[in-house]
């Protein structure tokens, strides 16, 4: 009993997700033992059986030889996903594995079986049976991955699970980075503490300090570390090899962060040219055919958007000639994709010439210029409905970072890093940057990092949670 319980110990001293692991070991067999019998079920128990009748004499084979080979079939997949790394490659409940990896590691789980009857003679299974097992269990396997990288996420969020994490390098950057992630609710990272690589540092660390560059491989011994993060300048590069080095050896996690890591954003990819591996930074995924269904989908939804608002835009007409005198309607230049200049349009929301004596200025909180009529179609975003007809034109799309006036544009442009970024792709009627309310007089810098995110990680999925999340974000809408 004793031996058994250090054995026991031993497995959570070097997994501290172990049982986790035979949660997913368990969840992986129900799957492929379950879908099996089900595909069992389908082909023998429903109208398949008359459409598709079984070879003369018909006949229903019998279920338990089909549940035996079902429990076959779970435990070579489970050792087949084993040899794929599903298990390694893996923190708590998610485990790092592309669908397409577990959809090749079933198919040849039941390639293995197939090839493994064929040497048994007079042994015979339904080859329709098989067929269909293979698609349940595809479909059940990958269902399952993400319910349980959804219910990973909820522990997280609810402070159940966390990667306990040790940051390497100066400490004035360690207390960055530890109060960057303290800014995310449900971070995955539990700072346990930070592991200096400069020495006489002076500043008031809010984390414990675990010792120095030198006593890494002992902290990493004595200490329950899960990941480290290592953000060390690029001087350091023998040192930061040093350290991945060190982490190999304690089979600990690490990710490094570039000491450039603001200026290269979020997105990145890998490519690879003769076996030359290549970073690729700032380019963003809005090109080839995702262009062509972002234009489709703007016409379509702007088309439908102009018939169905028809009739509040002669509303909002009417109200706008009642409250002031003046046009209904605002034409300004803007600039759009690759620096293009264009006529944009909105009802007017202010009074006429309302920059006659201030120039160009932002839109503020109770701003006296605003009419009555204004403040309530700014407030709710009815102010922008005529750039549907911009969309249709071609000017615009749907969602996209907001256009400027060419006069801040040349202003911003020498102040704000990176901002001519925002126009690699068409400018929109609403944006990342204004549904989290970064719109109006507000932090500049906030909203390019915001549309630079929009750009460097566009897909239609993102564009539908903006025009979504756009019907319910009002903040600083004035």
């Amino acid at each position: 009993m004793k031996k058994r319980n250090e054995i026991n110990n031993n497995l959570m001293k070097t997994d501290r997700y172990f049982i986790p692991l035979l949660l997913l070991l368990f969840t992986d067999l129900v799957v492929l033992v379950s879908t099996f019998c089900l595909a069992y079920l389908i082909r023998f128990y429903t109208p398949l059986y008359v459409w598709y009748p079984p070879p003369l004499p018909p006949y229903i084979p019998d279920f338990g030889n089909y549940f035996l080979l079902s429990l076959t079939i779970g435990g070579i997949g489970i050792i087949i996903f084993e040899r794929f790394g599903f298990y390694q490659r893996r923190v708590g409940l998610d485990r790092y594995a592309h669908p397409a990896s577990m959809v090749l590691a079933i198919l040849v789980t039941y390639v293995f079986i197939m090839a493994l009857l064929f040497n048994y003679r007079g042994v015979s299974y339904s080859r329709m049976t098989v067929g269909l097992a293979v698609i349940l269990s595809c479909g059940g396997i990958v269902f399952v991955h993400y319910l349980l990288r959804c219910a990973h996420q909820l522990m997280i969020d609810r402070g159940i699970v966390f990667l306990r994490t040790v940051l390497v390098g100066p400490e004035w950057c360690c207390v960055e980075i530890e109060s960057k992630l303290q800014e995310h609710h449900g971070s995955q990272y539990q700072i346990i503490g930070y592991v200096d690589t400069e020495e006489n540092t002076s500043v008031d660390s809010s984390i414990p300090r675990l010792g120095s560059k030198e006593q890494l491989s002992s902290i990493l011994q004595n200490e329950p570390v899960d990941n480290v993060i290592v953000a060390m300048p690029p001087k350091d590069h023998q040192e930061i090899l040093q350290v991945i080095d060190t982490c190999r050896e304690r089979k600990i996690a690490y990710r490094v962060i570039p000491d450039l890591y603001d200026h290269l954003l979020r997105c990145l990819k890998m490519e690879e040219i003769d076996e030359l591996p290549l970073i690729v930074f700032g380019e963003t995924p809005l090109h080839g055919a995702g262009l062509y269904a972002k234009r489709l989908m703007d016409v379509l939804i702007a088309s439908v958007a102009l018939m169905i608002s028809s009739p509040f835009m002669l509303l909002i007409a009417i109200l706008i000639k009642w409250d002031t005198k003046g046009k209904v309607f605002y034409v300004q230049e803007r600039i759009s994709l690759d620096g293009r200049k264009f006529k944009m349009y909105k009802f007017r929301s202010m009074v006429e010439d309302a920059e006659l004596n201030t120039g160009p200025t932002w839109a503020k909180s109770l701003d006296p210029r605003t009419t009555y009529v204004g403040r309530f179609i700014r407030k709710y975003n009815l102010d922008e409905f005529p750039q549907f007809l911009n969309v249709l034109r071609g000017d615009m799309s749907l969602v996209g970072p907001r256009p400027e006036r060419p006069y801040f544009v040349d202003k911003f442009k020498g102040e704000i890093p990176y901002y001519m970024r925002r126009h690699i792709v068409k400018s929109g009627i609403s944006g990342w940057a204004q549904v989290h309310g970064w719109r109006g007089d507000t932090s500049l810098e906030e909203r390019t990092k915001h549309d630079l995110y929009y750009v460097e990680n566009w897909s239609l999925l993102l564009d539908l949670k903006i025009i979504w999340k756009t019907f319910t974000s009002f903040k600083n809408a004035y």
